[in-house]
């Protein structure tokens, strides 16, 4: 590791200085933080610095062992490897875990030919609160029922293609587009698209996230737990 003082750089903005229990003005950076791309370790003095080294220095072997996209590694309550500039729009928010939102790829559109549901254009689904408003039990018919068959076959297909894609290095948006694909390959519509103006054709749920993540531009990491949601017509969830 760099020497604390040797090589130490100034900054133009001004922070507060991450040394426990100081809360002052700081401009003064932590070289090695530059080089790994940790952001947000600012210092007051190169006393303040030298301090505080023993404990600091653990961010820099911490970096070493992690991928950016798996560790958020907090100091005085920020994270300090932000993993997109997308941080600025959730600045504030309180997050229960490591996980953060990346970017998203613009929403995928459908075949007009594919029936659609109510919400496909508006984002309402009109007749799904008509039908929980209305307090009455619907009885199936056999050409419903058989519908139910064919929907809970189709989406256990569309289901095993998005799990037989999952894999450290792949992103939660190529599966997402896969789901898709999928489901127009089968003349079906995706549900979850523009499901309340949800904004994917599948839900993706990543560790911390319990369900219904929207897919995004992450790499799976090695560890990762993931939860893939997709539904049709009569409402496949998959957990």
């Amino acid at each position: 590791l760099q020497s604390p003082v040797i090589g130490a750089q100034w900054a133009t903005m001004s922070h507060i200085c991450v040394t426990p229990n100081c809360g002052k003005s700081a401009t003064l950076r932590c070289p090695t933080c530059i080089q790994l791309g940790i952001t947000g370790s600012y210092f007051c003095t190169k006393e303040c610095f030298k301090k505080y080294w023993k404990t600091h220095k653990n961010l820099h072997l911490l970096a070493g062992l992690f991928p950016f996209h798996v560790l958020c590694v907090f100091i005085e309550g920020k994270c300090m490897f932000p993993t997109s500039e997308l941080d600025s729009i959730f600045d504030g928010y309180h997050f229960t875990g490591p996980l953060r939102p990346a970017k998203k790829t613009p929403f995928r559109t459908v075949p007009e030919h594919i029936p659609r549901p109510d919400y496909a254009d508006t984002g309402i689904p009109v007749s799904e609160r008509e039908a929980k408003s209305s307090h009455s039990i619907i009885a199936l018919n056999e050409e419903e029922i058989e519908g139910m068959r064919l929907t809970g076959r189709l989406a256990r297909e569309v289901l095993d293609e998005s799990i037989a894609a999952v894999e450290v290095g792949v992103t939660t948006d190529e599966i997402d587009q896969i789901v898709h694909e999928a489901c127009i390959d089968r003349e079906c519509y995706p549900s979850p698209l523009n499901y309340f103006n949800f904004p994917k054709s599948c839900c993706t749920s990543v560790n911390e996230v319990i369900c219904h993540g929207i897919p995004d531009q992450r790499p799976l990491a090695d560890g990762d737990i993931l939860n893939s949601e997709s539904f049709n017509s009569f409402y496949f969830i998959a957990l």
